[in-house]
């Protein structure tokens, strides 16, 4: 429980910074980000959150379940625009894989001097 307990409150930080600021970023990575930090600062003690995140892993297509039901219930607009949500889809994957690429090329070359 205190595993959960320190990943919703980082989550529920995250919401809270995006909503008094307005910036335009989800609060979920908000507090992702910053759970991150508090876990390479040592704030965190990685062994807190490591069996709960553990479990959520383990049981991460219990999440894509409301995906599959909107898939279900937008069929039609997914059927008139699927080349564009498609290429949408396979340019960003490719996206995100040459900038994670590139980072960890970079990481690498940083870490090796």
């Amino acid at each position: 429980m205190r595993g959960l307990a320190i990943i919703f409150v980082f989550q529920l930080a995250g919401e809270v910074l995006v909503t008094l600021t307005g910036i335009p970023f989800p609060g979920p990575v908000l507090g992702l980000l910053l759970l991150w930090l508090a876990l390479a600062r040592g704030w965190v003690s990685a062994e807190s959150v490591e069996s709960t995140a553990g479990f959520l892993l383990q049981n991460l297509t219990l999440f894509f379940t409301p995906i599959v039901v909107g898939a279900v219930v937008y069929r039609e607009f997914l059927a008139d625009h699927w080349l564009a949500i498609g290429l949408g889809l396979i340019l960003s994957t490719a996206v995100g894989l040459l900038v994670t690429g590139s980072v960890a090329q970079w990481l690498e070359k940083v870490r090796s001097r």
